[in-house]
């Protein structure tokens, strides 16, 4: 497998979120935002908490953060999506997309987005960041393995406009494979 490079999505206009005046960027994950990543899984709901972690745990703990913000950039990356500049003048973490290696020219994928943030683009806008950083380091297939009731990643991964596969993993459980090697991202 080839490096593959960060990049941040500055040609990309900022979204602007009902009830936020800031604009919502999205950027390569980092290991100085351990402290804000572990805020933002501890503010999700329990439900969404569950959703993206078959579980419920009430937040994520220091080592699994850490994990998450100290990717190599060539074999494990991890994008943000964040409100610039809160209160404190550090951004605000509203979104996370982690991608894994996952087999010879794979990779698995998941996301989770604050709950007031949703059905807002965030979630797609993610989605692309990785798609992108993935295609570049010539991965072909990205994986997903939700609960079978998921409706909204269900949406999310087959609203791509990309030839996706789906399979039961276990009772309630699913698997979508998206083949990367077809063109583009619906916008």
């Amino acid at each position: 497998m080839q490096p593959m490079g960060t990049h941040e999505s500055k040609s990309a206009p900022a979204t602007r979120v009902a009830r936020e005046r800031r604009p919502v960027r999205i950027r390569p994950i980092r290991p100085t935002d351990t402290a804000e990543l572990e805020r933002f899984y501890a503010a999700l709901s329990p439900e969404s908490r569950r959703m993206r972690f078959f579980a419920t745990a009430s937040s994520l703990s220091h080592a699994k953060s850490a994990s998450f913000c100290t990717t190599d950039h060539d074999h494990r990356e991890g994008f943000v999506a964040v409100l610039d500049g809160g209160p404190d003048g550090h951004d605000r973490i509203v979104g996370h997309l982690c991608l894994e290696p996952g087999g010879m020219n794979a990779a698995e994928v998941a996301i989770a987005v604050a709950d007031a943030f949703r059905d807002r683009g965030i979630g797609r806008r993610l989605l692309a960041a990785g798609t992108d950083w993935a295609r570049r380091g010539h991965i072909v297939r990205l994986t997903a393995t939700m609960f079978a009731s998921n409706a909204p990643i269900h949406r999310l991964l087959s609203g791509l406009g990309l030839p996706t596969r789906e399979r039961s993993v276990e009772a309630g459980v699913a698997e979508i494979t998206i083949d990367l090697a077809s063109q583009g991202i619906a916008a």
